[in-house]
C-alpha cells in the first residue's frame, strides 16, 4: 500500500478537527444556542429565552428584578427567586408561559 493513498484522507480529518479544536480554544465555537448577554445591553421582549434567569431578563429589560417578579408571580406564592429560570417558573406557576409572558410584556 502506498502511503500516497492515505495522506488526502488523514490531513482532511486533521484539517477538520483541528478546526473545531481551535474555535472551541478561542471561545468562538458555539453550539448551546444561548447568545452572551453583555452589561448595560438592552434587550428587547423577543429576546427572553427560557435559559435566562430572571435577574438577566430584568437587568436586560431595564427594570427592577422585584417588579419582573411580581409581573411573572402576581400572588407571590411560587417562591420565585431572582436566580429562577424563566424555563422553571412553568413549573412553579400556573398556566405561565414565556411566550404569553411577552405578549404582557409589550403592553
Amino acid at each position: 500500500m502506498k502511503t500516497s493513498v492515505w495522506v488526502a484522507p488523514v490531513a482532511s480529518v486533521v484539517v477538520l478537527f483541528g478546526s473545531v479544536g481551535i474555535a472551541e480554544l478561542t471561545g468562538v465555537w458555539e453550539v448551546s444556542g444561548r447568545t452572551a448577554l453583555v452589561a448595560g445591553e438592552q434587550l428587547g421582549v423577543d429576546d427572553l429565552k427560557g435559559w435566562m434567569t430572571l435577574q438577566q431578563a430584568a437587568d436586560g429589560l431595564g427594570m427592577p428584578v422585584a417588579e419582573l417578579i411580581e409581573l411573572v408571580d402576581p400572588s407571590g406564592n411560587a417562591g420565585i427567586t431572582p436566580d429562577t429560570a424563566f424555563r422553571d417558573v412553568e413549573d412553579h406557576v400556573e398556566g405561565f408561559t414565556i411566550s404569553a409572558f411577552r405578549e404582557r410584556l409589550r403592553r
